[in-house]
């Protein structure tokens, strides 16, 4: 049966991670979680072209970037072969694992899945419930136990999704590229025009579109909107006095001393001046630092965790750590 409303926290507006989205990542959050079908796992079908009819202005490229700019950050998972997509945090923060009745229809609504992947998540997101709280009666039902039992799987060490990376209708100017950095720059010329096979606009039924974007004027983007009154989505920056280690670091990582590690991180960056791509690519660099930390072990006599870390340098379109050369 469909939900009639949705528990949403107010101070997710004190989150850091949250304000640092766009605000389209934003709105495809809140349109993911307050959507009368998710199941009691905070799973759901994923369809972008249908989720764009949800704002008149919205189109499947925007959408298609939004939920890539989530999957980065960890805040939806979504499995593109069945599509599928799971809110990571929502068992947590709805609540309902704490009522043992209620957390067998949280087993039961995984069961449903189609994806192995987002069941892994499932059951990596409730053990850390579980380890939160060991005392909750929910844990002793025989189908949550035995859920437990089942191969979880740390959404960290998923590829986040990459919409379209081979070709396609839903490309930019080759009809294969991934949505650019700014979802913007991929709107369509006009509204109801849909990109053709080789990236440029086709004519829909009674609308009729240029052929070159020459006629437009180049303070625009082609639908109305001036390219100056809209911000920079994706602002390099260096890493902020106040950043730390989240959960999901020490959640990877537990062999490590991550505090320690994030104290010659951020001392390591302040000296170099790199730039990142917002909190979530610094969040994304930590994780190769404290990747490169924990097979430090095998390195060469003499060679620092700074050494290791010049070999890698941050790729601002995916927030990811990347080895690309060595800085001089």
């Amino acid at each position: 049966m469909a939900r009639d409303h949705a528990r949403i926290y107010v101070d997710i507006w004190g989150d850091d991670d949250w304000l640092d989205l766009s605000i389209d990542a934003q709105l495809l959050y809140l349109t993911l979680y307050t959507s009368a079908t998710l199941s009691l796992c905070g799973a759901g079908d994923w369809h972008a072209g249908r989720l764009s009819g949800r704002a008149r202005d919205w189109t499947r490229e925007r959408v298609s970037a939004a939920a890539a700019e989530l999957s980065r950050g960890l805040f939806v998972v979504i499995d593109e072969d069945t599509d599928e997509f799971l809110i990571r945090s929502w068992i947590k923060h709805d609540g309902l694992w704490r009522t043992p009745n209620m957390a067998v229809s949280v087993v039961n609504a995984r069961s449903q899945l189609a994806s192995r992947s987002l069941r892994g998540v499932v059951v990596f997101e409730v053990l850390k419930l579980r380890e939160g709280d060991p005392t909750s009666t929910s844990w002793e039902k025989p189908a949550v136990a035995k859920m437990l039992t089942q191969k979880a799987i740390n959404p960290a060490e998923l590829e986040p999704f990459n919409p379209d990376p081979n070709g396609g209708p839903n490309g930019g100017s080759n009809g294969g590229s991934n949505p650019s950095s700014n979802p913007y720059d991929s709107l369509p010329l006009t509204h109801g025009v849909n990109p053709g096979s080789n990236g440029g606009p086709t004519t829909a039924t009674a609308i009729t579109t240029a052929t070159t974007t020459s006629s437009l004027s180049p303070e625009t983007d082609g639908v109305g909107l001036e390219r100056e009154s809209i911000p920079d989505q994706y602002p390099m920056i260096p890493i902020p006095d106040d950043w730390s280690p989240n959960d999901l670091h020490r959640a990877k990582w537990p062999r490590l001393d991550v505090d320690a590690e994030a104290e010659a991180f951020k001392d390591h960056q302040t000296a170099s001046g790199r730039l990142c791509n917002r909190r979530a690519g610094w969040d994304a660099a930590f994780n190769g630092w404290l990747r490169r930390a924990a097979g430090s072990a095998q390195q060469k006599p003499g060679t620092s965790k700074a050494d290791i870390w010049d070999a890698s340098v941050i790729d601002p379109a995916d927030a990811t750590a990347t080895a690309q050369r060595r800085l001089s």
